[in-house]
Formats: C-alpha cells, sequence, structure tokens
C-alpha cells in the first residue's frame, strides 16, 4: 500500500485555514453545545431578538451603531423599569407596614378599652349585689371583695385584715389578724400586725386627727346646701374611717415587712361595720318579735270582736244598727316599728400592695374601692340581721315548735319498737342477779334509740346550721359531742384561739358527723386521747341537764346516753377486773386498765 505524503511545513508550523488565499471557502464554525445555546437564548435571545427585528425595519446605514445604541437604550429603560418596580414595592412593604402598625394600634387600643369595661363590670356587678337587698352575705364574697379590689387597683397582692381586741393564745391583743388572702398571698393568713406597728393602723382608726400619716382624704365637694338662718354655712359630711395610703414603702420607715424589703406602693382601705351576732343583739331582735308578735294577736282579737259585734246588731237592727258599732282605732292604725339592733363594731382592713413590681396604685380608684368597701360592710351587717331575726322568728313560733315535738315523739316510738326485740334477747342472755351488766344493756339501747331517732330526724337536727347566734350551753354540747366522738381540737377551735367559735364548730355539723355517730361503738377502746376527749372532761363541758331545743335535743339525748353507756361499760370492767384480782391475789398478773383505755384514768 501507498503511504499518505506528508505535508510541508513551513518553519515548523503548519499551514493556517485560508493559507490559499481569499477565494479559497473558509472552514464552518464549530457547533456549540445545548447549555451554551440555553444560556444565550435566556439572556440576550430575547433582547437581540427584538433589537435586531427594529434594526430590520429601520435599515439604519451603521447597523453596528443602531444595534449599540439600542441595546443602550435598552439596558437604560430596564434599570428604570426595575427602580420603579422597587420603589413601588417597598411602597407597598411600607404602606403594609403602616396598616399592620395601626391595626396592631388598634387592637391594643381595644383590648385596653376591653380589659378597662371588663374591670368596670366586675366592681359594678360586685357593687350592684353588696348594694341588693336581695343579697345574702356569705364566706365567698370576701374572696370576690378581693379579686375585684385587686383588678381595679391592679394590684399584686390583696388581703384582709381584723382587728382581734383579744388577741391569739401565741400573741396578745389587740392585733390585727389576716383572715383572706389572694392567691399568691395565702403567707399572710399566717401573719398578725400587732397594735402600734406599720401604717394600716391608721385605716382604722375613728375619726383621726392630722397626727395619723399617711391617711388619703376624699376632695370635699363644694357646700350646694343654701347658708342657713344663722349665717352660717353646714358642715361638709365627714368619713369616719379613711384609706392609708403610701406611694413609694421604701420611702417610709414606719412600713412593716412581713418579708423581704420591696419596691412598690401600699393601700389600706377600711371595711367597717356592726356585727349582729351578739347575745345582746338576739335579745333584742326576739324581744321585738314577741311583741310585735303580741300586737298582731290582740289586733287580732279586736277585730274578731268588732266582727262578732257587728253581726250581733245586724241580726237585732238590720244594718241600720251595724253603722251604731263604733270600730276600734286599733284596726285602723298599725304602728310599723323599725328594729334597732345593738351593734358590735367590727373593724377589718383591705390591703392591697404593689410589691415587687415597683408600679404605683392610681389615687383615681382609691374613692371606688372605699365606696366597695363600705358597701361590702352594710350587705355584711343587713345579711346579719336577716339571719338573726329568722332565728328569732323560729324559735317564737310555737306552731312548729308542736308539730316537732310530735315528730319527735313519733321518732321515738319508732325507735322502740324496731329495737324491742333484740333488746329483749340481749337481756335474756344477762342473768338477773348481775346487775351491772343488765345496767349496761339498758343504756346500750338508750343510746342505739337515741342515735337511731337523731338519724331519722337529721333535717330537723342540720337545721341547727341556720342559728347564728347560740347559746354558750349550745356550743359546749356540739363541742363536747364532737370530741367524744372523735373529733380533734383542732377542727373545732379557730387556728390559735382557746375560745371556741360557733362559725367555725358549724364546719363539723353535715351528714359526715352524723355518719361519724351512725359508725361509732362508744364502748371501743380509746386511746390516745387529747385532754378535751377524756370522758371526764366531756362530761364537765357537756354541764348539767337542762331545756333544750328540740333539735338540739336530739343531739343532748345522744351524748347523754353514750356517756352514761360508755360509763356503765367502764364500771363493769373495773369492778370484774378488781374482783379478779382479789380472788387471784398474788398471781393477779393482769396489766392495769389505763393501759387499755385512756377513760379509765379519774373513773369513779
Amino acid at each position: 500500500s501507498r503511504s499518505a505524503p506528508k505535508q510541508q511545513s513551513f518553519g515548523g508550523v503548519w499551514p493556517l485555514p485560508f493559507a490559499h488565499g481569499p477565494s479559497c471557502r473558509a472552514a464552518p464554525a464549530p457547533m456549540v453545545d445545548q447549555a451554551t445555546a440555553k444560556y444565550l437564548g435566556d439572556n440576550i435571545g430575547g433582547v437581540l431578538a427584538k433589537a435586531l427585528g427594529e434594526m430590520a425595519i429601520a435599515q439604519p446605514r451603521d447597523g453596528v451603531d443602531f444595534l449599540s445604541k439600542w441595546l443602550k437604550l435598552h439596558v437604560e429603560q430596564e434599570e428604570a423599569r426595575t427602580l420603579r418596580e422597587q420603589e413601588e414595592a417597598k411602597l407597598v412593604e411600607e404602606r403594609a407596614k403602616a396598616q399592620d402598625k395601626a391595626t396592631e394600634k388598634a387592637s391594643r387600643v381595644a383590648k385596653k378599652e376591653d380589659e378597662a369595661q371588663r374591670k368596670e363590670n366586675l366592681y359594678n356587678n360586685l357593687l350592684e349585689k353588696f348594694k341588693d337587698p336581695e343579697t345574702m352575705f356569705e364566706d365567698p364574697l370576701w374572696s370576690e371583695l378581693l379579686s375585684v379590689a385587686s383588678t381595679l387597683t391592679g394590684a399584686k397582692a390583696a388581703y384582709l385584715g381584723l382587728v382581734d381586741e383579744e388577741g391569739l393564745e401565741d400573741a396578745p391583743g389587740p392585733l390585727i389578724r389576716y383572715t383572706e388572702a389572694l392567691p399568691g398571698s395565702e403567707m399572710m393568713k399566717d401573719k398578725v400586725l400587732p397594735q402600734g406597728a406599720g401604717v394600716t393602723w391608721g385605716a382604722v382608726t375613728e375619726n383621726p386627727d392630722q397626727e395619723v400619716m399617711h391617711l388619703w382624704r376624699p376632695p370635699m365637694p363644694e357646700p350646694t346646701e343654701p347658708v342657713g338662718d344663722d349665717g352660717e354655712a353646714p358642715l361638709p359630711p365627714t368619713i369616719p374611717y379613711l384609706p392609708v395610703s403610701v406611694e413609694c414603702v421604701t420611702d417610709v420607715k414606719e412600713m412593716h415587712y412581713f418579708e423581704l424589703t420591696r419596691l412598690g406602693s401600699y393601700l389600706a382601705v377600711p371595711l367597717v361595720f356592726s356585727s349582729y351576732y351578739t347575745p345582746e343583739a338576739y335579745a333584742e331582735c326576739k324581744k321585738f318579735e314577741e311583741e310585735k308578735k303580741a300586737e298582731s294577736q290582740k289586733r287580732e282579737e279586736i277585730l274578731q270582736a268588732y266582727e262578732a259585734a257587728v253581726e250581733d246588731a245586724r241580726a237585732q237592727g238590720g244594718d241600720d244598727a251595724v253603722e251604731a258599732v263604733e270600730r276600734p282605732a286599733e284596726l285602723d292604725h298599725v304602728d310599723d316599728k323599725e328594729m334597732t339592733l345593738p351593734g358590735k363594731v367590727v373593724k377589718m382592713v383591705l390591703c392591697m400592695d404593689t410589691l415587687g413590681t415597683n408600679a404605683p396604685i392610681d389615687e383615681a380608684c382609691f374613692e371606688r374601692a372605699l365606696e366597695l368597701a363600705k358597701a361590702c360592710g352594710q350587705c355584711k351587717q343587713h345579711t346579719e340581721q336577716k339571719w338573726l331575726d329568722a332565728q328569732a322568728l323560729a324559735e317564737i313560733n310555737d306552731e312548729d315548735r308542736v308539730k316537732l315535738d310530735e315528730e319527735i315523739e313519733a321518732a321515738k316510738t319508732r325507735a322502740e319498737e324496731e329495737t324491742a326485740e333484740a333488746m329483749g334477747n340481749d337481756e335474756a342472755e344477762v342473768p338477773a342477779e348481775e346487775e351491772l351488766a343488765r345496767d349496761v344493756v339498758g343504756k346500750k339501747w338508750a343510746f342505739m334509740r337515741a342515735a337511731r331517732v337523731l338519724l331519722d330526724l337529721k333535717d330537723v337536727f342540720l337545721n341547727l346550721k341556720t342559728w347564728v347566734v347560740p347559746s354558750p350551753e349550745m356550743v359546749n354540747l356540739v363541742a363536747a359531742t364532737a370530741l367524744f366522738f372523735g373529733f380533734k381540737k383542732v377542727q373545732l377551735y379557730p387556728k390559735r384561739k382557746q375560745t371556741i367559735d360557733w362559725q367555725v364548730l358549724l364546719q363539723v355539723l353535715d351528714a359526715g358527723f352524723l355518719k361519724t355517730i351512725a359508725e361509732f361503738d362508744p364502748v371501743a377502746p380509746r386511746k390516745g386521747l387529747e385532754p378535751e376527749q377524756f370522758l371526764v372532761a366531756v362530761k364537765a363541758m357537756k354541764g348539767p341537764a337542762q331545756e333544750y331545743s328540740p333539735a338540739l335535743e336530739l343531739l343532748h339525748s345522744v351524748l347523754d346516753t353514750a356517756l352514761e353507756y360508755r360509763t356503765a361499760y367502764l364500771q363493769l370492767r373495773k369492778a370484774n377486773y378488781e374482783m379478779q384480782k382479789q380472788t387471784e391475789g398474788e398471781e393477779f398478773n393482769l396489766p392495769p386498765l389505763e393501759e387499755d383505755d385512756d377513760d379509765f384514768e379519774g373513773l369513779a
């Protein structure tokens, strides 16, 4: 085969294209790849096509110059368009931000207005409730008062103090002890403020002089009444108790702190009212209702006599004779007396603070807080008068007393009939000569019957919870019963007090109290007793027998028969113990009875 001829080189360089002169045809340009073509099409294809289209129409002499100027103008227009779009977008964004701010501001204003309206509604609703004559004050209203007062003033903490003249077992009076507190301030219920300590005492000082510091005095209204004949203007109304206000507690050295000092404001609003839960007020109330009842009965008798005289006159002389019968003046005039009761002044103080927040309490709300506290005290006062009157009316209601006596007698009869067979069986098992044992059986069934009657008439008994002024004997009877049937002293006495309080005692008078009696075994061993629970202590607290109301007599019968049953049983055990000890002599080795049952101590 023949080899290809070698191409001659000139100076070691291969011949370039067009080496044979312009008459030779140019070699075709190499094709670009698809990615490059796409890039050119996306970035300049459309612009060049448009430019070339316009150049084709214009057919300028210098196409290159036309194309460069067109492209320059195009760039400037695009930049202007982009700038305009950016400005328009920025304007839209700024308008949106302004709209968002306006919406947010409107939302804050609406929220603030809603919150203000909510506070106003809370205040007005509670104020109207206190002023409503039909409202009966109950303990949950104390918490509602604290909540509304805290909302009104913006206070972080709110608590209610009570002036206690007697004091506590570990703190002599007078002092202020705190009875209610909002969540977060509960520790105040364990605190006391001794007399003279702090600034709060100024709020419960009647008609304070200028020496009482940090008092807030409301602005006095302009006199509107005309000047009297003596030429002197009437005196402005006086407020006997004024709030105490401290804008910054750390600026007042007299402030008393129960924990670490913190920045903030303090407000103490007086809440003073007359309490009628006293024996003196009840005696006056009962006397008033008895006199009112006697006058009503007297008018009824006069009316009956007058109507009888009219009938007699009509029977004898007709209508003309009736006109001659004189109508008694008592029938035309009814003297509606108003009941006036002696009250015991109760001084309380509504305390609020912003300690820890360093926020002020707006002075604009002081007068409204004072009005709310005053309305609360009046509501409590009126409620006590209503409950006192209801107790007096119930006690002098002879008709209801007769019905109740009949109910009790019927319940006793049922109890005797229902237990007669079981009692007979128990008695039959005890020889006749064992008098002590037979006595125990008799007393056992006396207690069982008394308990059955009480449980049968539980609604009658629990009606005692409506009593607001019990006699000391009544309080002692209920407390003695509770102690004997297993309740602890802490459940019956006010905290840190040595005197029984009826309102505290009422808390155990419920269905659980009756269930305890129903399940109680009076002769079961009693160990670990508190001093007040011993048999001899309970008997001493119960006191001698006396006349009780029918409802209370139900409880007295249960306690009395239970004590007699237990006493007889312990005496029987003691007699048997002594007899065994005497019989066995030196061989007797049983432990003392006191080790088995605390009630053997002091047993006669």
